[in-house]
């Protein structure tokens, strides 16, 4: 997952490699994009007890996060995610809920470590 802050850099940066389409013409900045999200969904995944309610949520961002590429790619009507009118709201809405989603996690994750360690 150390590859994560690259890509996030890369993405800030606004790198013009991020428009290279990949066969299928998905550009390789959105794919960067879905790893960004996947990256700390499976850090919660991986912290999380087996069989604990942590490990339910974990699953279901992880879910979450894996969906959302092909979600925003359903919503936007093809592989370049260009939006327009009540879609982008939805997609917008969508993703805030998944990051905020991945934020719990990552946070369930921290609290539930620190108290098995002390």
């Amino acid at each position: 997952m150390s590859w994560a802050p690259l890509a996030l850099a890369a993405l800030v940066s606004g790198s013009e490699w991020l428009g290279a389409e990949l066969p299928g013409g998905l550009p390789l900045g959105n794919l960067l994009g879905a790893s960004i999200l996947f990256a700390p969904a499976l850090a919660g995944w991986l912290a999380a007890r087996p069989r604990a309610r942590q490990r339910l949520w974990a699953t279901m961002t992880l879910a979450a996060a894996l969906a959302w590429l092909p979600v925003s790619m359903l919503l936007a009507g093809n592989v370049a995610l260009n939006f327009h009118g009540e879609r982008g709201a939805a997609w917008l809405g969508f993703s805030a809920v998944v990051v905020i989603a991945l934020g719990v996690s990552l946070a369930w994750a921290l609290v539930a470590g620190l108290r098995r360690r002390g």
